[in-house]
């Protein structure tokens, strides 16, 4: 338990450092905006286009390892969503976020991190597998759900 601890509470302890100097300072939410554009959009991916260039196509060919990951963050979702709608009273478009702050949030945010924490360099090429195809999947299905309306 000391372990995940000793992993996970640096983490809150970044966020809670960053929560604290935006009120102290007062930094308005387009500043914050353009830190998260920076972070998302530059910096994430040249990080892990660096890690995908430079592996192997037989490493990146993981399917198992793929649709486990799929799997999960399917099930991560439906359990969202799910739990969403008890607590929203059937209103979908509440639970549609909620699911997908489950299924997509440890993707995007403390699931890198604390993966390649974890089980340090060799988790770095599944770890990029992770983030770019998890969000090709939901992309391309919200997209198809704004096509078909």
């Amino acid at each position: 338990m000391i372990d995940v601890l000793n992993l996970a509470l640096p983490y809150f302890g970044l966020i809670f450092i960053g929560f604290a100097c935006g009120k102290l300072k007062q930094i308005p939410d387009t500043a914050l905006a353009w830190m998260n554009f920076f972070i998302v959009y530059v910096a994430l991916p040249a990080l892990f286009y660096r890690i995908l260039a430079q592996t192997p196509l037989e490493q990146l060919a993981q399917i198992d390892f793929i649709f486990a990951t799929t799997l999960a963050t399917f099930w991560a979702f439906v359990v969202s969503f799910v739990i969403g709608m008890t607590i929203r009273r059937g209103n979908i478009g509440e639970s549609t976020i909620a699911g997908l702050s489950g299924g997509y949030g440890n993707i995007g945010y403390m699931g890198p991190g604390l993966a390649l924490a974890t089980l340090g360099p060799q988790a770095a090429v599944p770890v990029a597998l992770m983030i770019g195809w998890i969000p090709v999947l939901v992309m391309n299905f919200l997209r198809q759900r704004r096509i078909s309306k």
